[in-house]
């Protein structure tokens, strides 16, 4: 994993609103108005913050409907874990 996109990981990772989003989203995939009513945020502030682990690839939306369901992407969190481990495996090299 190149170290911008690990990086740019982190950064998405670094929002408690974003982890609450994710542990909510880990019990299940849900929709906007279940996420709002469940961590009582409003929806333009929940959106922008889907759109940004959405860009970071944590979270994948597929329509159903009239709605958007949100599900996390696991892999994604393996590929951080595996990233990182290849950036301490690194020793003394120049990065």
């Amino acid at each position: 994993m190149e170290l911008r996109l690990l990086s740019r990981g982190f950064h998405v990772l670094r929002s408690v609103l974003r982890l609450r989003i994710l542990a909510v989203l880990s019990k299940g995939e849900s929709n906007v108005r279940d996420l709002e009513t469940e961590l009582r945020v409003s929806q333009p502030l929940l959106s922008w913050h889907l759109t940004q682990l959405r860009q970071a690839g944590f979270v994948e939306a597929e329509r159903v409907g009239r709605e958007v369901r949100y599900r996390i992407v696991r892999t994604a969190f393996q590929e951080l874990v595996d990233g990182m481990e290849k950036v301490l495996d690194l020793g003394s090299s120049k990065i």
